[in-house]
């Protein structure tokens, strides 16, 4: 198994902050997701947007109100990392899962980053700039999520460069002995399980 359900779980833990977190009676990855995706309640009838992106950004922007009582900044952050989430996650399979993901990013003159990210080594993940991921993501994607979330479009992209790393750090917790088959095999489940959430 990947940490790729770790990552969606603690970053969906902190778009809903902690007082929703002590209200979860449901535990676990289905239950968070299940949770944010429920904040969109009556609106989702109304609103037929289509595009997991979308969904997801116009559930994080149900959290909106209670977020700027918090702390705005920090939350609003917290909600555009979980909102690109997906975003990440599709971009890694359109590369033909993981190994092309990785050969792109290295392909992109990224090479030291990705063998940071992939390597089992302790530390913080090696830093990527926004400017470095915009090449690699079509801005149509970028521009509906950015619609979603009423969020400049520079702030996806920063919010891309903080997930990217993160993610493939979670899908690589063996290194280069990870099973690529076994990281694209979560990818598609943490996909299921969103998109599950938003047919309902």
């Amino acid at each position: 198994m990947t940490n790729l359900s770790n990552i969606v779980e603690i970053l969906a833990k902190q778009a809903l902050g902690a007082k929703q977190q002590s209200n979860q009676s449901q535990g676990g990855l289905g239950g968070i997701l299940g949770s944010v995706l429920g904040q969109l309640g009556a609106n989702n009838q109304q609103s037929a947007q289509g595009g997991l992106g979308g969904i997801l950004g116009s559930v994080l922007g149900q959290l909106g109100g209670q977020q700027q009582r918090t702390a705005a900044g920090a939350s609003g952050t917290q909600s555009l990392l979980i909102a690109v989430l997906p975003l990440v996650l599709a971009w890694i399979q359109k590369q033909g899962g993981l190994q092309g993901a990785l050969d792109k990013l290295k392909g992109q003159g990224l090479t030291s980053q990705v063998d940071d990210w992939v390597s089992t080594g302790p530390g913080e993940n090696a830093h990527v700039g926004a400017e470095q991921v915009q090449s690699l993501f079509d801005d149509a994607d970028v521009e509906q999520v950015a619609q979603q979330t009423q969020a400049p479009k520079q702030d996806i992209y920063n919010a891309i460069s903080a997930v990217l790393p993160q993610i493939i750090d979670s899908l690589t917790p063996q290194g280069e002995r990870t099973s690529k088959q076994e990281a694209n095999d979560d990818i598609q489940q943490v996909m299921n399980l969103v998109s599950g959430f938003l047919k309902r």
